[in-house]
């Protein structure tokens, strides 16, 4: 049982750090989804989300 809640907790802590990616238009300067970013990356521009 004490394997398993190590293992969770370890799983939670390396997510909790993991860096998201935020899409943004750059035409319009507003947020986008990774859809709308994949579909039309001519016009999209990505940054990473910074944790505070």
């Amino acid at each position: 049982m004490k394997k398993i809640i190590l293992l969770f907790a370890l799983a939670f802590g390396i997510s909790m750090t993991a860096q998201q990616k935020q899409y943004k238009s750059a035409e319009t300067g507003r947020y986008v989804s990774k859809s709308t970013a994949t579909k039309s990356p001519s016009t999209t521009y990505s940054t990473t989300r910074s944790k505070k």
